[in-house]
């Protein structure tokens, strides 16, 4: 099911949904997604929280390339979920064009691409309850 993005200026874009995503954009979202969980799940060993601006110094402790990883994961989700938007230019192809996007665009039409339940039937291969079942082995 697609998602409206609000935008500045009265602008709105539309992010595909889980049913709407093919197997290889899938697998690109789960791919980016692993390597940015991972640094998530370290910054959180480290102490950060969301809510405790106090506790957002640890951000300093991780190295540039996993800053790198969650904005590859941010731009993939952008670049594979938007489908169109209300804005008179066209939709960005690469991360490079996802970054060159104003910020008070980027920002929330980021927020909402990344806003995806794994756990809402978003398998890769699904379908697939036993690979061995068609081969007889």
């Amino acid at each position: 099911m697609n998602h409206l993005v609000q935008l500045p200026d009265g602008h709105t874009a539309v992010l595909k949904g889980n049913d709407e995503l093919t197997n290889r954009e899938i697998k690109a979202i789960q791919k980016a997604s692993r390597i940015a969980a991972s640094i998530v799940k370290d910054l959180q060993n480290l102490g950060y929280t969301d809510d405790d601006p106090e506790a957002w110094k640890v951000i300093t402790e991780i190295p540039e390339d996993d800053y790198d990883s969650i904005d590859l994961f941010q731009r993939t989700c952008v670049i594979i979920r938007l489908k169109s938007w209300t804005l008179d230019r066209p939709l960005p192809a690469n991360a490079d064009e996802v970054d060159d996007l104003p910020l008070n665009v980027y920002t929330p039409l980021t927020i909402e691409a990344v806003k995806i339940n794994f756990d809402e039937k978003f398998d890769i291969d699904s379908g697939l309850t036993d690979p061995l079942v068609a081969t007889g082995d």
